[in-house]
């Protein structure tokens, strides 16, 4: 398989175009927003962790155009590969929103709702939904048709439905929307509501955050315990090249099993802050025995069913609080311009991913890349993805890339891109 190549035409222009050739009607606004790939950090947000998140060069677009029968038609065109169509009314949005509200029972213990399994329609169409319902969009809005172009590979670890989610929240507010931070933190926070609400995946909230607040300039820094974004000097430059390596294949059950488990461990969390009274595990004090010690009386309490072993929970917590602390270094050592203690972090990191918090999807490749001359390799997003994201010194970067793939993987040149942006 060749590198990844992407068609000359800007997405914007292509998914304006297709727009227009598929609904007959000019878009009234078009937005575009990059891919990120993860440094370090992807897995513990929900616990109120540091992520450091690029945005790339490639990038996904939004074209807009509104209905008046209460129904999101989207209509998706890859870079490589066929269109795809779908659409959902609004009702039936509003209908899923409803079925994923938490209720109790009778003693009073929550009623976890089946995760939700919607497509590319329910995906984009609770975008659309979400925005009316925080009152982002008016609540006359009637439907819409959306068009997507996208030169980001599905499968590569790269954010592609992520980039997709903010090209559409961004062109369905408009070209003459004042994007100020405090906007794009809403906008961030609203994609990442809407997808765990709608889509089989879960989001992973740090990608939309990066899209929407990343100067594109160097490595977004995203504190989740207080919400802070800064950034540090980038980890891509003339002595590094990074790329994206994937083994084309289907989503695969076994990653299907692996999101299952991701979304028993955000459970976890959350009910665990709901029992504490903070918004952060991270900001409670003494919070790894402290959890532990509120699951031993759970358990006696209300039985072990439909809640994590304590050896299992054990082994989430020190995780989470271990990633921190690479990820607090990992910026630090950025920040002053210690490239050589960078990488060691990402392969303790991946070590840790694999052997503690049981996450192994990508082990194999990772250690495929360092083989072959990267110094490190990395999972792009252990549980949701099979890709890693390998370093490599620039001097050797062109034949690693070329022996990858001649051996039939996908690989990605990754460099720096720009945040989200409306088009038109």
């Amino acid at each position: 398989m060749p590198l990844w190549s992407t068609p000359a035409e800007p997405t914007a222009k292509r998914a304006a175009q297709a727009h227009t050739e598929v609904t007959g009607s000019t878009p009234t606004h078009t937005a575009s927003a990059p891919a990120t790939w993860s440094l370090i950090g992807e897995h513990i947000d929900h616990f109120g962790g540091i992520v450091a998140m690029c945005v790339g060069k490639l990038r996904a677009a939004a074209a807009v155009s509104p209905r008046t029968d209460g129904v999101v038609a989207v209509h998706f065109h890859p870079a490589q590969g066929e269109p795809a169509h779908d659409s959902i009314s609004l009702q039936a949005l509003a209908d899923l929103a409803t079925a994923q509200q938490p209720s109790t029972d009778a003693e009073g213990q929550p009623v976890i709702p089946p995760a939700p399994e919607g497509g590319l329609a329910a995906r984009v169409g609770g975008i659309v939904h979400t925005m009316i319902n925080r009152q982002l969009l008016s609540r006359e809005t009637a439907g819409a048709d959306i068009t997507i172009a996208s030169d980001i590979p599905e499968g590569a670890g790269l954010g592609a439905d992520a980039a997709a989610d903010v090209a559409v929240a961004l062109a369905l507010m408009g070209a003459d929307a004042d994007l100020d931070a405090p906007l794009r933190a809403r906008v961030a926070d609203v994609c990442t509501q809407a997808v765990n609400t709608f889509a089989a995946r879960p989001a992973l909230r740090a990608r939309h955050s990066a899209a929407l607040r990343s100067t594109g300039e160097g490595v977004c820094i995203i504190d989740y315990a207080d919400g802070s974004v800064t950034h540090a000097p980038h980890v891509v430059g003339r002595e590094i090249a990074a790329f994206a390596v994937a083994v084309p294949e289907d989503f695969s059950t076994q990653e299907e099993a692996a999101i299952a488990d991701i979304r028993q461990r955000q459970r976890f969390i959350d009910d665990a802050c709901h029992s504490f009274g903070t918004d952060s595990l991270r900001l409670l004090p003494d919070a790894q025995q402290r959890v532990l010690d509120w699951l031993k009386a759970v358990h006696k309490v209300y039985g072990e069913e439909g809640r994590p072993s304590i050896s299992a929970a054990t082994e989430w917590m020190a995780f989470y609080v271990e990633e921190t602390q690479r990820v607090e270094r990992f910026a630090r050592c950025l920040r002053s311009h210690r490239g050589a203690e960078l990488f060691p972090i990402l392969l303790q990191s991946q070590s840790s991913l694999a052997n503690i918090y049981g996450l192994d999807s990508a082990e194999k490749l990772a250690e495929l890349v360092t083989v072959r001359g990267a110094v490190a390799g990395r999972s792009a997003h252990a549980g949701t993805s099979n890709a890693v994201i390998a370093y490599v010194p620039a001097k050797s970067a062109h034949n690693f890339a070329a022996d990858l793939a001649e051996d039939g993987l996908l690989v990605v040149e990754l460099q720096p891109g720009e945040a989200a942006r409306g088009e038109s």
